[in-house]
Protein backbone atom coordinates (compact mmCIF):
# COMPACT_ATOMS: atom_id res chain seq x y z
CA UNK A 1 0.00 0.00 0.00
CA UNK A 2 1.35 3.38 -1.03
CA UNK A 3 0.02 6.71 0.25
CA UNK A 4 0.28 9.72 -2.05
CA UNK A 5 -0.76 13.26 -1.16
CA UNK A 6 -1.65 15.85 -3.78
CA UNK A 7 -0.62 19.22 -2.37
CA UNK A 8 -0.39 22.85 -3.41
CA UNK A 9 -1.05 25.86 -1.23
CA UNK A 10 -2.89 27.49 -4.14
CA UNK A 11 -6.44 26.72 -5.15
CA UNK A 12 -7.52 26.30 -8.74
CA UNK A 13 -4.46 24.36 -9.91
CA UNK A 14 -6.25 21.09 -10.64
CA UNK A 15 -5.39 19.39 -7.35
CA UNK A 16 -8.78 17.88 -6.60
CA UNK A 17 -9.43 17.15 -10.28
CA UNK A 18 -6.15 15.24 -10.36
CA UNK A 19 -6.93 13.28 -7.20
CA UNK A 20 -10.35 12.04 -8.30
CA UNK A 21 -9.40 11.29 -11.89
CA UNK A 22 -6.15 9.55 -10.95
CA UNK A 23 -8.07 7.48 -8.41
CA UNK A 24 -10.66 6.53 -11.03
CA UNK A 25 -7.95 5.63 -13.55
CA UNK A 26 -6.28 3.39 -10.97
CA UNK A 27 -9.59 1.70 -10.17
CA UNK A 28 -10.07 1.01 -13.88
CA UNK A 29 -6.75 -0.86 -13.72
CA UNK A 30 -8.45 -3.10 -11.14
CA UNK A 31 -6.57 -1.58 -8.24
CA UNK A 32 -8.15 -1.03 -4.86
CA UNK A 33 -8.08 2.71 -4.16
CA UNK A 34 -9.09 4.92 -1.25
CA UNK A 35 -9.35 8.71 -1.46
CA UNK A 36 -9.09 10.66 1.78
CA UNK A 37 -10.57 14.13 1.40
CA UNK A 38 -8.63 16.39 3.75
CA UNK A 39 -9.86 19.57 2.05
CA UNK A 40 -12.96 20.66 4.00
CA UNK A 41 -14.36 22.29 0.86
CA UNK A 42 -15.34 18.70 0.06
CA UNK A 43 -14.93 18.77 -3.71
CA UNK A 44 -13.44 15.28 -3.90
CA UNK A 45 -16.26 14.11 -1.68
CA UNK A 46 -18.87 15.69 -3.94
CA UNK A 47 -17.35 14.37 -7.18
CA UNK A 48 -16.76 10.79 -6.07
CA UNK A 49 -19.85 10.21 -3.95
CA UNK A 50 -22.14 12.52 -5.97
CA UNK A 51 -23.66 13.53 -2.67
CA UNK A 52 -23.68 16.78 -0.76
CA UNK A 53 -20.69 16.60 1.63
CA UNK A 54 -23.00 17.40 4.55
CA UNK A 55 -25.02 14.24 3.87
CA UNK A 56 -22.18 12.00 5.04
CA UNK A 57 -22.54 10.82 8.62
CA UNK A 58 -18.83 10.40 9.40
CA UNK A 59 -16.05 12.59 8.03
CA UNK A 60 -12.32 13.20 8.33
CA UNK A 61 -13.11 15.64 11.11
CA UNK A 62 -14.83 12.91 13.12
CA UNK A 63 -11.99 10.50 12.36
CA UNK A 64 -9.27 12.80 13.67
CA UNK A 65 -11.17 14.13 16.67
CA UNK A 66 -12.65 10.86 17.99
CA UNK A 67 -10.03 8.42 19.30
CA UNK A 68 -12.54 5.56 19.36
CA UNK A 69 -13.66 5.95 15.74
CA UNK A 70 -11.88 3.64 13.30
CA UNK A 71 -11.17 4.67 9.74
CA UNK A 72 -13.16 1.70 8.47
CA UNK A 73 -16.25 3.25 10.07
CA UNK A 74 -15.69 6.37 7.95
CA UNK A 75 -15.08 4.72 4.57
CA UNK A 76 -17.91 4.88 2.03
CA UNK A 77 -18.13 3.27 -1.39
CA UNK A 78 -18.78 5.49 -4.40
CA UNK A 79 -20.21 5.23 -7.94
CA UNK A 80 -16.67 5.84 -9.22
CA UNK A 81 -15.64 2.44 -7.78
CA UNK A 82 -13.25 4.24 -5.45
CA UNK A 83 -13.61 4.16 -1.66
CA UNK A 84 -13.74 7.49 0.13
CA UNK A 85 -13.27 9.06 3.53
CA UNK A 86 -15.45 12.16 3.06
CA UNK A 87 -15.26 15.62 4.53
CA UNK A 88 -17.19 18.86 4.79
CA UNK A 89 -16.70 22.29 6.29
CA UNK A 90 -17.55 20.99 9.77
CA UNK A 91 -14.16 19.25 9.80
CA UNK A 92 -12.50 22.60 10.53
CA UNK A 93 -14.60 22.95 13.68
CA UNK A 94 -13.96 19.40 14.83
CA UNK A 95 -10.20 19.69 14.35
CA UNK A 96 -10.12 23.03 16.16
CA UNK A 97 -11.42 21.33 19.32
CA UNK A 98 -8.23 19.29 19.63
CA UNK A 99 -5.82 20.52 22.33
CA UNK A 100 -2.85 22.45 20.88
CA UNK A 101 -0.41 19.77 22.03
CA UNK A 102 -2.53 16.81 20.89
CA UNK A 103 -0.66 14.17 18.91
CA UNK A 104 -3.78 13.84 16.76
CA UNK A 105 -2.85 17.16 15.15
CA UNK A 106 0.17 15.38 13.65
CA UNK A 107 -0.20 11.60 13.78
CA UNK A 108 -3.97 11.11 13.93
CA UNK A 109 -4.34 10.00 10.33
CA UNK A 110 -1.14 7.96 10.26
CA UNK A 111 -2.21 6.00 13.32
CA UNK A 112 -5.71 5.33 11.97
CA UNK A 113 -4.35 4.17 8.60
CA UNK A 114 -2.62 1.22 10.22
CA UNK A 115 -5.98 -0.57 10.15
CA UNK A 116 -5.97 -0.47 6.33
CA UNK A 117 -2.48 -1.78 5.64
CA UNK A 118 -3.66 -4.74 3.54
CA UNK A 119 -6.90 -3.29 2.20
CA UNK A 120 -5.72 -0.97 -0.58
CA UNK A 121 -3.12 -0.71 -3.30
CA UNK A 122 -3.13 3.10 -3.22
CA UNK A 123 -4.42 5.78 -0.90
CA UNK A 124 -4.64 9.25 -2.43
CA UNK A 125 -5.00 12.28 -0.16
CA UNK A 126 -6.58 15.53 -1.32
CA UNK A 127 -4.81 18.14 0.80
CA UNK A 128 -6.25 21.55 1.72
CA UNK A 129 -4.80 24.55 -0.14
CA UNK A 130 -2.54 25.70 2.67
CA UNK A 131 1.02 25.36 3.91
CA UNK A 132 0.36 25.08 7.64
CA UNK A 133 -2.31 23.51 9.81
CA UNK A 134 -3.31 20.17 11.32
CA UNK A 135 -4.85 18.76 8.16
CA UNK A 136 -1.83 19.25 5.92
CA UNK A 137 0.48 18.11 8.75
CA UNK A 138 -1.51 14.89 9.11
CA UNK A 139 -1.22 14.28 5.37
CA UNK A 140 2.54 14.83 5.37
CA UNK A 141 3.11 12.61 8.39
CA UNK A 142 1.08 9.77 6.86
CA UNK A 143 2.26 9.83 3.22
CA UNK A 144 5.02 8.06 1.33
CA UNK A 145 5.02 10.60 -1.51
CA UNK A 146 3.45 13.83 -2.63
CA UNK A 147 2.53 15.11 -6.08
CA UNK A 148 2.63 18.84 -6.74
CA UNK A 149 0.03 19.91 -9.35
CA UNK A 150 1.00 23.14 -11.11
CA UNK A 151 -1.17 25.15 -13.46
CA UNK A 152 0.56 25.24 -16.84
CA UNK A 153 -0.48 28.68 -18.00
CA UNK A 154 -0.26 30.83 -14.88
CA UNK A 155 2.62 33.28 -14.67
CA UNK A 156 2.36 32.76 -10.90
CA UNK A 157 2.68 28.96 -11.20
CA UNK A 158 5.96 28.75 -9.30
CA UNK A 159 5.21 31.50 -6.80
CA UNK A 160 5.51 30.08 -3.29
CA UNK A 161 6.67 26.64 -4.43
CA UNK A 162 9.93 27.00 -2.49
CA UNK A 163 7.99 27.85 0.65
CA UNK A 164 5.68 24.86 0.22
CA UNK A 165 8.52 22.38 -0.38
CA UNK A 166 10.48 23.76 2.58
CA UNK A 167 7.40 23.53 4.80
CA UNK A 168 6.83 19.90 3.80
CA UNK A 169 10.52 19.10 4.37
CA UNK A 170 10.35 20.69 7.82
CA UNK A 171 7.27 18.69 8.83
CA UNK A 172 8.87 15.54 7.44
CA UNK A 173 11.96 16.07 9.57
CA UNK A 174 9.94 16.92 12.67
CA UNK A 175 7.59 13.95 12.36
CA UNK A 176 9.96 11.32 11.05
CA UNK A 177 7.81 10.93 7.95
CA UNK A 178 9.34 9.30 4.91
CA UNK A 179 7.45 11.53 2.48
CA UNK A 180 9.27 12.42 -0.74
CA UNK A 181 8.35 14.53 -3.74
CA UNK A 182 7.19 12.14 -6.44
CA UNK A 183 7.00 14.87 -9.05
CA UNK A 184 5.38 18.00 -10.42
CA UNK A 185 2.25 17.45 -12.49
CA UNK A 186 1.52 20.18 -15.04
CA UNK A 187 -2.23 20.74 -15.42
CA UNK A 188 -4.52 22.90 -17.55
CA UNK A 189 -1.84 23.28 -20.19
CA UNK A 190 -2.27 24.66 -23.69
CA UNK A 191 1.16 24.32 -25.25
CA UNK A 192 0.04 26.31 -28.30
CA UNK A 193 0.00 29.58 -26.37
CA UNK A 194 2.99 31.76 -25.64
CA UNK A 195 2.10 31.75 -21.93
CA UNK A 196 1.97 27.97 -21.90
CA UNK A 197 5.37 27.62 -23.53
CA UNK A 198 6.92 30.20 -21.19
CA UNK A 199 5.52 28.64 -18.03
CA UNK A 200 6.44 25.12 -19.13
CA UNK A 201 10.03 26.23 -19.72
CA UNK A 202 10.15 27.75 -16.23
CA UNK A 203 8.70 24.59 -14.65
CA UNK A 204 11.20 22.38 -16.47
CA UNK A 205 14.06 24.62 -15.35
CA UNK A 206 12.90 24.54 -11.72
CA UNK A 207 12.05 20.85 -11.35
CA UNK A 208 14.17 19.18 -14.03
CA UNK A 209 13.47 15.46 -14.29
CA UNK A 210 10.99 15.68 -11.41
CA UNK A 211 8.38 16.96 -13.87
CA UNK A 212 6.06 14.16 -14.96
CA UNK A 213 6.25 13.54 -18.69
CA UNK A 214 2.46 13.38 -18.79
CA UNK A 215 0.84 16.80 -19.10
CA UNK A 216 -2.83 17.32 -18.35
CA UNK A 217 -4.01 19.32 -21.32
CA UNK A 218 -6.69 21.96 -21.04
CA UNK A 219 -9.84 20.12 -22.07
CA UNK A 220 -13.52 21.07 -22.05
CA UNK A 221 -14.54 17.52 -21.11
CA UNK A 222 -12.71 17.89 -17.80
CA UNK A 223 -14.68 21.07 -17.12
CA UNK A 224 -17.94 19.32 -18.02
CA UNK A 225 -17.06 16.39 -15.76
CA UNK A 226 -16.30 18.73 -12.85
CA UNK A 227 -19.61 20.55 -13.34
CA UNK A 228 -21.53 17.27 -13.37
CA UNK A 229 -19.63 15.82 -10.38
CA UNK A 230 -18.21 12.97 -12.39
CA UNK A 231 -14.79 11.64 -13.34
CA UNK A 232 -13.73 12.53 -16.85
CA UNK A 233 -13.30 8.91 -18.01
CA UNK A 234 -16.87 8.17 -16.96
CA UNK A 235 -18.10 11.08 -19.03
CA UNK A 236 -16.00 10.47 -22.16
CA UNK A 237 -13.44 7.69 -22.24
CA UNK A 238 -11.98 8.95 -25.52
CA UNK A 239 -11.42 12.55 -24.44
CA UNK A 240 -7.92 13.93 -24.08
CA UNK A 241 -8.68 14.55 -20.39
CA UNK A 242 -9.37 10.86 -19.80
CA UNK A 243 -6.35 9.74 -21.84
CA UNK A 244 -4.08 12.18 -19.98
CA UNK A 245 -5.13 10.95 -16.53
CA UNK A 246 -4.82 7.33 -17.62
CA UNK A 247 -1.29 8.08 -18.82
CA UNK A 248 -0.45 9.94 -15.62
CA UNK A 249 -1.70 7.13 -13.39
CA UNK A 250 0.55 4.69 -15.23
CA UNK A 251 3.51 7.04 -14.97
CA UNK A 252 2.83 7.56 -11.26
CA UNK A 253 2.78 3.80 -10.66
CA UNK A 254 6.00 3.30 -12.64
CA UNK A 255 7.76 6.08 -10.74
CA UNK A 256 6.69 4.65 -7.37
CA UNK A 257 7.81 1.16 -8.34
CA UNK A 258 11.17 2.50 -9.50
CA UNK A 259 11.71 4.23 -6.16
CA UNK A 260 10.40 1.41 -4.00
Amino acid sequence: MKIVSFANYKGGVGKTTSVVNTARSLSQKEMKVLVIDLDPQGNSTLTLSRKNPFEHEKTVGDLLSDKDLSIKQCVVSTPAEVDLVPTNLNSYTLISTLPPNSAKRIYGLKNKLRDLEKDYDYILIDCPPQIEGSLITNAIAASDYYVLPIEGESVYALQGVDHLIQAIDLVRDDTGSGIRLLGALVTMMDARTKAGKTVMKAIDKYFGDMVFKTIIRRNTTINKANLSNRCVCDLDSKSSGCLDYQAFSKEMIDRIEDRG
